[in-house]
């Protein structure tokens, strides 16, 4: 799992941030892209490559947990946000407003 300081200080452009929460609000962590949890499992061909590093988030942990390992198992370098969207917001950290999916 991936920390929110380890995300909050990561290099520009070293990892993708990939928010899969089910009712996400008009708040994202910015510089992050939209996507279906369940659809990323079952995709043949994912918008990322097996050698981009992958960081899911979803509200608290708990899905993109099971998302990550489910493409891990596939040969994809993902892991979850742990505490998800929640401890990014905990901690105080900027969010930016959606943009179109």
């Amino acid at each position: 799992m991936a920390s929110v300081e380890d995300v909050k200080n990561a290099q520009p452009g070293s990892l993708k941030l990939i928010d899969i929460r089910k009712k996400p609000d008009e708040k994202q962590i910015p510089g992050s892209m939209r996507a279906d949890g369940e659809a990323l499992e079952a995709m043949v061909e994912l918008p990322f490559s097996k050698e981009e590093h992958v960081v899911l988030y979803c509200g608290s942990g708990n899905s993109c947990s099971r998302v990550a390992q489910t493409l891990r198992e596939k040969g994809y370098n993902t892991e979850a946000l742990e505490g998800g969207y929640a401890a990014w917001q905990s901690a105080g950290l900027p969010t930016e407003r959606r943009r179109g999916d």
